[in-house]
């Protein structure tokens, strides 16, 4: 009884050690396949990357993983401590690596004659006629201030009661276009938008506020508006409405 109790203890023993042994063997085989093929570590995506993505914003979208030397693109990234500022040119998709070529400066992707809107703004678009918008002598990246005129009914109730006022100070313009579209010079830089011919029309795009848009959509559908450009030294401080009383006082 004895005798059988240990035969299959011993058995099971060399069952173990030559499992062992055969794992060992397998992974030492693998280990000398891998160190064949030079494998390298690079960064591959791991979650849909949207074009304009920050590097900084990024690092938690990619990982790094070990491919064999043949299967690593040129220019792929192990490492972003090189590339901080920088964003993603285009949108990129899980599974690829992910190439230095793909990581530009945020401006190179900016569009000629628009500035970038501040976050939480929305942008709108007036239409004016040539005097009230400067002659179109505005670029993206101006700023202006806002006159707004009312004919009439100024006051709820009332019937004539005309009346102007700078309502809005340092409004950034993102875009300045024509019938004819916008200029810009051939390196690419903005240019102020060419006046157009007599009877024609300016598209003046502005970054306010959602209150504030507001009351410039609601000038425009029930009055009138009329754009200055301001500088780093216009005085923004509140001017009061104006009636026309007031105005040969």
């Amino acid at each position: 009884m004895k005798t059988r109790l240990l035969g299959g203890v011993l058995a099971l023993v060399l069952v173990i050690v030559g499992a062992v042994l055969l794992s060992t063997y397998v992974r030492a085989a693998d280990s000398r396949a891998q160190a064949g093929l030079n494998p390298s570590e690079v960064l591959v995506v791991q979650q849909p990357i949207a074009a304009g993505t920050t590097v900084e914003q990024m690092a938690s979208l990619v990982k790094l993983q070990t491919l064999p030397q043949g299967a690593v693109v040129s220019g792929s990234v192990k490492d972003l401590s090189g590339f901080a500022g920088k964003v993603a040119a285009v949108a990129l998709v899980p599974g690829e690596q992910l190439l230095s070529a793909r990581l530009v400066e945020p401006q190179s992707l900016a569009t000629p004659n628009q500035a970038s809107v501040p976050k939480g703004m929305e942008e709108i678009t007036l239409k004016l006629d040539p005097e009230r918008v400067l002659g179109g002598n505005l670029k993206a990246g101006d700023t202006v201030g806002i006159f707004i005129s009312y004919n009439a009914g100024v006051a709820p109730g009332t019937s004539d009661n005309p009346a102007t006022k700078l309502q809005f100070h340092k409004v950034l313009v993102t875009k300045v276009g024509t019938s004819t579209g916008t200029s810009t010079q051939s390196n690419g830089a903005t240019q102020q938008a060419q006046a157009p011919a007599s009877g024609g029309q300016i598209f003046v795009t502005l970054a306010q506020s959602g209150t504030d848009a507001t009351k410039t959509v609601h000038a425009v559908e029930f009055g009138k508006i009329y754009l200055s450009k301001e500088n780093a030294d216009s005085n923004t401080a509140p001017v009061d409405t104006l009636h026309k009383d007031q105005v040969l006082k």
